[in-house]
């Protein structure tokens, strides 16, 4: 830490656009001109939604324009497949983000990327804390994945990345949220200057997804057939779900997908309250769609998240969602969706109350999509570029 501090001290201020170019690779592309590199960086490829974004990203980035590479510290995970083929992969092989400073460091330092992009909080605070060492005119975007206020009291070193974040995030070229609660703590407790702000939607293939949903997956028998899937960490809050369960009907059957540190206390806990055959515990699924569409809702009852991917997925399958509001992004969504479409609660009581008013609805077929458009994965990565491009000729984001 004392080594961030350091650097981070010795600032970096924001550069002229306008100023020549002094070798690398040229930062606006058009006509014959090389394509504008963008290193990204991961810690892993771990099922996540920010790791799921990334890949998108790399996936749909226009490649006449646009040059992706990836950085992950360590090249394990369950996305580790999804990567492109045609992208350049550095996996510098180290697990922990100290071991990966000096690695990152070199590859940022030969590369010379006109930007580098984070979308995990404790590897964007690193690349502003050492920004100083960059080359001269390469950009950082970061993403801010959650609402900080949410996430970070409950993360490891969360209040050394809420340090960083006040000290470090005004020092980035662009910050990419993903709800309005973000926007406001960026503009307020983070000092984030608006021109340098901007919401950008999580990308969602709808025609994929429904296409993959026509083979739809459901528990059978009599009852509510309810879904809930996510990487199961205390942040998802599956256990308010599983307490919730106590007081459903006998025939309800809740299926739970995903993996991750709080399994076996999930389980432990689904014993304890007896739920016996209502809960099915059933491992991490890449292919949700099929149930997602099959199911009469899926619940959401995170205790933090910026904008849950499995709610944009489901709502293209035309499934209802019941949220907790503290699933960021979904307060949004609220404004633009029919109630039957999105519930909102925000006590155990009303969550009961939510699912209690669902009805079993055994369809033939996926229904219609309910998703907003601007969500469809080619909307966001035309965001993205634009994004990217305002950046690079110094231009401001539009207004939060």
């Amino acid at each position: 830490m004392i080594f961030l501090h350091r650097l981070a001290r010795s600032g970096n201020e924001p550069f002229d656009a306008s100023a020549p170019k002094t070798g690398g690779v040229s930062m606006i592309s058009s006509g014959d001109r090389q394509p504008i590199p963008i290193l990204f960086v991961l810690p892993n490829f771990r099922a996540g939604g920010a790791e799921r974004v990334v890949l998108a990203l790399l996936r749909l980035l226009d490649r006449s324009r646009f040059a992706p590479e990836l950085v992950v510290f360590d090249g394990r995970g369950e996305f580790a497949e999804l990567l492109p083929s045609d992208v350049v992969l550095h996996d510098i092989g180290v697990p922990r983000l100290r071991s990966a400073v000096w690695p990152l460091l070199r590859i940022i330092r030969k590369r010379r990327p006109a930007v580098v992009f984070s979308s995990h909080s404790y590897v964007s605070v690193l690349l502003l804390a050492v920004r100083a060492v960059f080359p001269a005119k390469t950009r950082i975007i970061v993403r801010e994945p959650n609402t900080p206020s949410k996430s970070l009291p409950d993360m490891s070193y969360g209040k050394v990345l809420d340090l960083g974040y006040r000290a470090l995030l005004g020092r980035a070229d662009v910050v990419i949220c993903l709800n309005s609660l973000a926007e406001k703590e960026m503009l307020s407790r983070y000092r984030v200057t608006a021109s340098r702000l901007v919401r950008m939607a999580n990308p969602v293939a709808v025609k994929s997804l429904r296409q993959a949903a026509t083979e739809m997956i459901r528990v059978p028998g009599p009852g509510l057939r309810l879904v809930a899937a996510g990487r199961l960490s205390y942040s998802k809050g599956f256990d308010r779900l599983l307490e919730a369960m106590v007081r459903m009907p006998d025939e309800s059957i809740l299926t739970l997908y995903g993996a991750g540190p709080e399994e076996e206390n999930l389980k432990a806990l689904a014993s304890r309250l007896s739920l016996g055959s209502k809960v099915r515990f059933a491992g991490f699924e890449r292919q949700l769609a099929p149930v997602l569409a099959g199911a009469d809702a899926v619940i959401v009852p995170s205790r933090f998240e910026g904008m849950p991917n499995i709610v944009l997925e489901t709502l293209a399958c035309g499934t209802s969602v019941v949220s907790t509001p503290e699933a960021g992004g979904v307060i949004d969504l609220v404004e633009v969706l029919t109630p039957d479409a999105l519930a909102l609660v925000s006590s155990q009581a009303e969550l009961v109350e939510a699912m209690g008013g669902l009805k079993a609805d055994t369809h033939a077929s996926v229904r219609p999509s309910r998703l907003p458009r601007h969500f469809e994965e080619q909307h966001v990565v035309s965001h993205f570029e634009e994004i990217v491009l305002r950046a690079l000729a110094g231009k401001e984001m539009p207004c939060p």
